[in-house]
């Protein structure tokens, strides 16, 4: 197809997979999405992750042994040294050798990534954080993770925990948090604590466009309270604003304990033009360390559901847009 060199892309998410191969110029030349099936358990979702990259391949007539390498971006933790997913609660994976598992099945060289790290990547490379040297990047869906970009390049942190900011406290008499602490970033600001007000409301008998869930509680999402919200539901409000309180509250701590150029967004209660944003923007502002509140950018991500799938990408093609040419420990 013109191009001397390929490299591949895999994305692997608790309920969608990503593949893509990019060309040498760094365009994207194939791409497809499959559902993971993670209830299948770790040796099946591998077999249909390279299955999926040997047809991407097929696709533009090269074998995958001739890719340059394969950057995969999975839900940590792990060990992305020795290329081992150590646990990760979203797959329900325990000590799975992924890079070995996925070298062995491809012929190729494989690199990988925690999510949150990868899309941090991505965002830096071609979105909502590119060109600047001092990033972090914040995923605000079920949970709360992020990517830290240091001098152009991914901090891991001395043990590996780095980006663990949703289990920041921010009020010790909290809710309850999954990683059993009190008053998490993540318990307080996630798509899940947006979900459990609301099932908290509409249990209570508050008069609400979320009233249809009294019966099956369990239903309400965070989606159906944004929407709620956005047609001027009262209670789907003071949700959201109890959320963005929150929210700006801990980017605030995000941005005084990194002190980034910009911190970009993602995750799917993140709405670019949505109150939650502009609400938590506010709050931000009003509470961060002066001079941040005007230094200190708050963005959208751009690359919707892609962010990880290009900073996978850029695990082996080294990010052109940075002057950062690898991944690296601190």
């Amino acid at each position: 197809m013109g191009h001397s060199s390929y490299t591949g892309a895999l994305d692997i998410g608790g309920t969608k997979m990503l593949a893509c191969i990019i060309d040498d110029s760094g365009e994207l030349v194939v791409r497809r999405r499959i559902e993971t099936q993670a209830l299948r358990g770790a040796a099946d979702v591998i077999a249909r992750a390279a299955s999926l990259l040997r047809e991407l391949a097929q696709e533009i007539g090269i074998a995958t042994e001739r890719l340059t390498g394969i950057g995969c971006s999975v839900p940590g933790p792990l060990d992305s040294a020795r290329g081992v997913v150590i646990f990760s609660p979203n797959l329900a994976w325990r000590d799975v050798p992924l890079a070995a598992a996925l070298s062995k099945e491809l012929g190729v060289s494989i690199k990988i990534e925690d999510d949150a790290r990868c899309a941090a990547l991505g965002e830096a490379r071609r979105g909502g954080a590119r060109s600047a040297q001092n990033a972090v990047y914040l995923t605000i869906s079920t949970g709360i993770g992020a990517g830290i970009i240091v001098n152009g390049r991914i901090y891991r942190g001395s043990h590996g925990c780095a980006g663990e900011v949703g289990h920041i406290t921010l009020d010790a008499g909290g809710p309850p948090c999954a990683c059993g602490n009190m008053g998490c970033f993540e318990s307080l600001a996630s798509g899940s604590a947006i979900a459990a007000r609301a099932r908290q409301a509409v249990v209570h008998g508050d008069e609400s466009l979320l009233a249809r869930f009294r019966d099956e509680p369990a239903l309400l999402t965070s989606e159906h309270v944004i929407d709620a919200a956005h047609r001027g539901d009262g209670v789907a409000s003071r949700i959201l604003e109890t959320a963005a309180l929150y929210l700006g509250i801990g980017l605030a701590a995000v941005a005084t304990a990194y002190d980034p150029e910009v911190i970009v967004l993602g995750g799917g209660v993140i709405h670019p033009d949505g109150m939650l944003l502009r609400r938590a923007r506010q709050v931000f502002s009003a509470r961060v360390i002066a001079p941040l509140g005007s230094l200190v950018r708050i963005v959208p991500a751009e690359l919707g559901d892609e962010s990880a799938l290009w900073g996978a990408a850029a695990l082996i093609t080294g990010d052109t847009a940075l002057d950062a040419r690898q991944v690296i420990d601190v």
